[in-house]
């Protein structure tokens, strides 16, 4: 009797251990903003979708012209790695952060220019990017 207790209990601490370890880790702030970091800059898209909200727009602005695409065609365009050129220097600002959104600016420095992108986070039922505008300099 005493040894099917010690196996009972053995193996309830596996299982809670096996399920600890299958949980999906929680996505932060930071993960969120590494991830899009890293498919504008090296044009590692995997995981991407799951860090954009559903609704999320992406707006670039050139001088007066503003184009705005939803994710969707926003993936699309990230999947057919149509920029190749891996900026020289990536550069973080934190504008505004509080326990339901952030938002970020990140300038990516290319050779002869500058991309800033502002990208905004929301926390609804995990952190997602709701809205990033692109402006070049």
């Amino acid at each position: 009797m005493k040894t099917l207790k010690l196996t009972i209990a053995v193996l309830a601490l596996l299982f809670v251990g096996v399920t600890a370890n299958a949980a999906k880790k929680a996505t932060t702030k930071t993960d969120v903003v590494n991830i899009y970091i890293d498919a504008i800059a090296n044009g590692k898209v995997k995981g991407l979708d799951n860090v954009l909200d559903e609704q999320m727009q992406f707006c670039t602005q050139r001088g007066a012209n503003v184009n705005t695409i939803s994710k969707d065609k926003f993936l699309d365009y990230l999947g057919k790695g149509t920029d190749t050129t891996a900026p020289l220097n990536t550069s973080t600002t934190i504008m505004q952060d509080d326990d339901n959104s952030q938002k970020v600016k990140i300038d990516f420095k290319y050779d002869g220019y500058v991309r800033t992108d502002v990208v905004t986070l929301s926390h609804t039922t995990g952190w997602v990017i709701t809205n990033v505008t692109s402006s070049y300099q």
